[in-house]
């Protein structure tokens, strides 16, 4: 198989699949993948945002004498939510909303760009095994929409993580402390993954894919043309043809005859009227 050509693009759309994936996958269903930190002054974590959802750590810190205890919990996963600022144990805190949940639900763009990426890997792989070019193009086609959704769900999450970062500081009074998370880093690495791959499927398309293929379309271009080559003749060649008859062409003739057999000699016939 001489499908390499095939085979980069299959790993860039395999790494941006995986990107988006964990992304989508983050808080509140794996705990250590998140969007946004938000810390303590004393550095312990209060809670971490996702893509779906909260979690509240629980952490028990001092800090300028006062004792901060909050609740350790995470939010049902659900599409848009809240910051609930009461569950990080510090009264007095403003009741803005840290999260907007407009904002918040947008980052369901993650899931849609997980979706296309999971597209175009199937097509992918089965361009990369079955070394095929036509699913080569196919996959072209999905992988410029999956970069695009990606490209858009990164922009969406920037503007999140800046968001709530900012509200933190200005909501507690620069009390708490907002970090963005390694969430945000995997869209980025995804959306440059899926682009790298969509350059990758581009070459690839005109790769070599079989060796068997590639021989039987050369000999198909090849023998026609060999074939007419001798069947060719000139003008001149055509004027000097004779029709040759069937018995001249099964039965040849021969150039010079036998001579006849001579003709009886008188003496040998018997006797004459001499006796």
């Amino acid at each position: 198989m001489l499908a390499r050509s095939a085979f980069p693009a299959f790993f860039f759309t395999l790494a941006g699949f995986l990107l988006f994936l964990l992304t989508t996958l983050s808080v509140p269903i794996i705990k250590t993948i998140y969007m946004l930190k938000i810390k303590y002054p004393g550095g312990a974590t209060a809670a971490n945002v996702g893509v779906f959802g909260i979690c509240y750590k629980g952490n028990t810190v001092t800090f300028n004498g006062v004792t901060v205890t909050g609740a350790s919990q995470c939010t049902s996963t659900e599409v848009g939510y809240t910051l609930n600022v009461a569950l990080f144990g510090l009264g007095g805190w403003t009741t803005g909303q840290v999260v907007i949940e407009s904002l918040a639900g947008s980052l369901i763009m993650n899931a849609i760009a997980a979706g296309f990426a999971g597209i175009s890997f199937l097509f992918a792989f089965f361009a990369w095994v079955f070394s095929s070019r036509t699913l080569e193009v196919i996959l072209f086609v999905t992988l410029f929409l999956s970069a695009l959704f990606g490209w858009i769900a990164y922009w969406i999450n920037l503007g999140f993580v800046l968001t709530a970062r900012s509200r933190v500081w200005s909501y507690s009074n620069n009390v708490f402390s907002g970090h963005i998370g390694n969430a945000f880093w995997m869209t980025f690495g995804g959306a440059i993954a899926l682009t790298i791959a969509i350059c990758l499927a581009g070459c690839g398309s005109f790769g070599r894919y079989s060796e068997e293929s590639t021989k039987n379309r050369r000999d198909a271009e090849i023998t026609p043309v060999t074939e007419e080559k001798h069947s060719k003749h000139h003008f001149w060649q055509r004027k000097h043809e004779q029709p040759v008859s069937p018995a001249s062409a099964t039965v040849p003739l021969a150039a010079n005859p036998p001579p006849p057999p001579p003709p009886p000699n008188a003496a040998a016939t018997g006797p004459t009227g001499a006796y």
